[in-house]
């Protein structure tokens, strides 16, 4: 047991609980639990989060101890059995000796595998990792006896619950998760100028992820699929550019025009004649998905705001954007005739306004596919077409970040007002409540599982209860 404050890694969030504990099994969870009956309870992973979610007030519960992992075969399925605390680096590594790997990755592997189903977690091309999960093994309080008990929740509406609940069932202990053989993608770079031609290779390169480019507005494309091809003899040459140009070199000039430079033009100028240049076109990699569908962006801090939006809506919400940051970076005074007319109906044209002039962009703006989830409330759930996350990070100081958050806010909501674009769990989440709530057809199923697990409310915190109640 110990007492700690702790910062997320955006530290854009301070956990301050009164009491702090690492538990090293499910027994020592369950006597935790026993011990804060009449207290909240909210457990952490790798704090890799920049929404209230993760925020712990009474009792934290660091999950990290919690990390075995299980490769089993049901049904001729490969199905790994994986502690909570498990960070995805480790558990591909696991996998990875066994000849396996998930079938699907995000950006990131830092995250816990308990936090990366609770936010909704994704790559690109497929589903959420949420979509994929057959169990989860729950620590919650039975109803009858105010005991805590362990609960398996594999079937049905309760399972479509547990797969992205934002750790309001009860502290997660374990998840099944489908997985799959190890398998090799094919990667390459390719620029153009219009968003229906990046589409349009989309069937040809599944697993592709593009990036809009602030200033110039082109779009970078990382055309991807899986492939039966050999890993390629200059793979690891790939993967040393991509460490040092990519991961490295060009954050640090990002770093650069977030922190230090105070010339916008030369940030313009730049996207529109540098950033280009560090995307080498047409070399085409073969590497296995492990190591290709994963980049390390989170070297530096940053904070991010993502919203999901249907393809139908992807266009006309890409064009607002640009519009939006063509305001806030004090370009334009007033957004297209269209725009405006959506703002206006919106009754935001005075909020539009007060971001003018008040942030300049300075990162590419990432665009990815996810197919819809079996979830209840992951950002993708509901049937229908596919949904395209996009992401708008800031890589200023904390102290620095007024503009960012207050163009961050704007522009999620303006989105979900004019898209119905859903806000990523695990990142910025500027939304009240009901409007969240507003955004997800089977809330009310939510809400009905996680009273029924958690009837006196004892694994939430302020914010979850505003969602919830």
């Amino acid at each position: 047991m110990r007492s700690v404050q702790r910062k997320n890694f955006g530290h854009n969030q301070t956990l301050d609980p009164s009491t702090a504990y690492t538990p090293v099994d499910e027994a020592e969870v369950l006597r935790i639990l026993n011990r804060h009956r009449d207290q909240r309870i909210r457990a952490v992973g790798s704090l890799h989060s920049w929404s209230e979610a993760v925020l712990a007030e009474e009792v934290l519960l660091d999950m990290g101890q919690l990390r075995a992992v299980e490769l089993d075969t049901i049904d001729g399925q490969l199905v790994a059995t994986v502690g909570a605390g498990c960070q995805i680096s480790r558990l591909l590594d696991e996998l990875g000796r066994e000849g396996a790997t998930l079938p699907s990755l995000g950006l990131i592997t830092a995250q816990t595998i308990a936090g990366a189903i609770s936010t909704g977690t994704h790559g690109s091309g497929r589903h959420s990792l949420s979509h994929y999960v057959l169990a989860v093994r729950i620590a919650r309080y039975d109803k009858l006896s105010g005991k805590a008990i362990l609960e398996e929740v594999s079937a049905g509406v309760p399972l479509e619950a547990a797969r992205c609940s934002l750790g309001s069932l009860g502290v997660i202990v374990s998840v099944r998760i489908r997985c799959r053989e190890q398998y090799m993608v094919q990667e390459f770079f390719r620029e153009y100028a219009e968003l229906s031609d990046v589409l349009a290779a989309q069937d040809a390169f599944p697993l592709q992820q593009f990036y809009l480019l602030p200033w110039n507005w082109s779009y970078i494309v990382q055309h991807r699929r899986e492939t039966k091809e050999r890993r390629s003899w200059h793979a690891l040459i790939y993967r040393a550019y991509w460490h040092v140009v990519m991961d490295y070199g060009m954050h640090l000039l990002i770093l650069f025009f977030a922190r230090w430079n105070k010339t916008q033009s030369l940030a313009r100028f730049s996207f529109r004649r540098i950033f280009p240049a560090f995307a080498l076109r047409n070399w085409r990699v073969v590497d296995r998905s492990s190591s290709m569908l994963v980049m390390k962006h989170d070297a530096f801090r940053h904070i991010e705001v993502e919203m999901f939006v249907r393809r139908q809506h992807l266009d006309a919400a890409l064009g607002y954007a640009k519009d939006v940051l063509h305001v806030a970076g004090g370009i334009t005074s007033d957004l297209t005739p269209e725009n405006e007319g959506r703002i206006a109906a919106l009754g935001m044209k005075e909020d539009l306004a007060a971001i003018h002039n008040h942030y300049h962009h300075h990162y590419p703006i990432c665009i990815r596919r996810v197919l819809p989830d079996a979830t209840l409330i992951s950002m993708a759930s509901g049937d229908g077409d596919d949904w395209y996350a996009l992401s708008f990070i800031s890589y200023a100081r904390p102290s620095q970040r007024a503009g960012f958050l207050q163009f961050a806010e704007f522009l999620g909501l303006s989105m979900s007002r004019m898209f119905g674009a859903r806000p990523h769990w695990g990142k910025l989440c500027p939304h009240g409540a009901e409007e969240l709530r507003s955004l997800y057809p089977r809330f009310n199923e939510f809400r009905a599982i996680c009273k029924a697990m958690d009837p006196g409310r004892g694994f939430l915190n302020h914010w979850t209860e505003d969602l919830l109640d």
